[in-house]
């Protein structure tokens, strides 16, 4: 894997980033590979899996659709078979951190043979520290995932890339306090770029205060700006698309402590969405995250979560979404072998901003379990199983959909 051109393909404007990434890239290669082969007490753990996945509505098709007719193929449903290796190092250096964490997937599908795809995703990150009271990370991060037809209704395969090259830096101020900056310079290629899956780069900056007692929770506020180009695109007048936009995020972080049990995070953000041409598709809002986390016994545990999240929907009904869902998922860990995790999820999802007057605005519903098993019959040796059950209501009946799924991993590290 060519780290190095990973984080190149990243930068279009910030010379300095990219320098700096690239130097970082550099002596992280080559610490690893004296890591690798000179220190038999170095964290280097590699693992390989296998899996298969059964879901029985792929493309995410209405009840009632003939997939004959939908798809061109008398079943929705498919065998998805899986191999994976990794890598996983973890390296201390006087004062510096080196991280790598990487993985390639071999996805295979039974049936729909079209949306087979190989993924690579890696994560290499430097935990600096120039002083006691200066430190931060240096990252470079690749993620590739095969798009959701939930709600992009193309049934060939779209596979969309992600490298995300960071920096983030904290300064200790005086007493609980702290300054903190980051910068971001990602870019996103999709392989099908449409009209709400476009291809773009992001630059995002931002600059933020935190305040950490000294039981270990934290308080911050974050001030950020972001700004979007897509690529290779050009103005759309029929549904008032732009080539680019920017935002600006007022962010409240919060991690608590509520007691040895008991801990409560979460954040509340204010988002101004604005658009340089087309301003009916501007938008602001709030969106956050509240978890509770509570230890029942030394065995159980329970998650309690609600979230809200806006963002832009291109279409001629709608400029952006708000997305509440409300999430409870316990644990229990049955043996010291053997533990069970149940999730289940609501959500309702509103659409606003028509460009269109006298229009209906879509309305969804969606309901989620899953249960999931997880057993270790040697240290090494990780056998995961889980099922699912998933169904959407829309008043737009496109959108709606009931889907079946499991899946079945066994992963081996050494």
């Amino acid at each position: 894997m060519n780290l190095e051109v990973g984080v190149n393909s990243c930068f279009s404007k910030n010379d300095s980033l990219k320098t700096l990434s690239n130097s970082v890239v550099g002596i992280f290669a080559l610490l690893t590979g004296i890591a690798a082969s000179a220190d038999q007490f170095d964290t280097l753990n590699y693992s390989a899996s296998a899996g298969v996945s059964y879901d029985d509505n792929i493309f995410r098709l209405p009840s009632g659709v003939d997939p004959l007719q939908a798809i061109g193929h008398p079943t929705k449903s498919d065998l998805i078979e899986t191999e994976s290796i990794g890598i996983n190092l973890d390296k201390r250096y006087a004062n510096q951190e080196l991280q790598l964490k990487a993985n390639v997937t071999n996805n295979k599908f039974n049936t729909f043979s079209n949306l087979d795809y190989v993924n690579t995703i890696y994560n290499a990150t430097w935990n600096w520290t120039l002083t006691s009271k200066f430190n931060g990370t240096l990252s470079d991060s690749r993620t590739q995932t095969l798009n959701s037809f939930t709600d992009i209704h193309i049934y060939s395969r779209n596979l969309t890339t992600t490298d995300t090259p960071h920096l983030a830096a904290d300064w200790w101020l005086i007493n609980n306090w702290h300054l903190t900056f980051g910068a971001t310079d990602s870019k996103t290629t999709s392989t099908q770029s449409v009209i709400n899956n476009q291809s773009y780069t992001s630059q995002v900056t931002e600059w933020g205060v935190k305040y950490t007692p000294a039981d270990g929770s934290s308080i911050a506020f974050v001030s950020r700006n972001i700004q979007n180009q897509n690529i290779n695109s050009s103005l759309n007048y029929y549904l008032l698309v732009d080539t680019e936009n920017s935002e600006t995020q007022k962010e409240l972080d919060m991690n608590w402590l509520l007691s040895g049990k008991s801990v409560l995070s979460g954040n509340l953000i204010y988002i101004d969405h604005q658009n340089p041409t087309f301003n009916q598709r501007d938008f602001s809002g709030s969106e956050g995250t509240l978890n509770y986390l509570y230890s029942v016994s030394d065995k159980t545990s329970l998650k309690i979560s609600f979230n809200r999240s806006i963002g832009s929907w291109y279409d001629l009904y709608s400029s952006y979404n708000i997305n509440d869902t409300f999430l409870i998922a316990p644990s229990w860990q049955i043996s010291s072998k053997t533990n069970m995790h149940v999730e289940v999820s609501r959500s309702k999802a509103n659409y606003f901003g028509s460009i269109m007057p006298n229009t209906i605005a879509r309305f969804d519903e969606i309901q989620t379990e899953m249960l999931g098993f997880d057993w270790f019959p040697q240290l090494s040796v990780k056998m995961s199983t889980m099922i699912q059950n998933s169904l959407r209501y829309s008043n737009y009946s496109s959108y709606s959909y009931y889907d079946k799924s499991a899946n079945v991993t066994v992963q081996i590290t050494f």
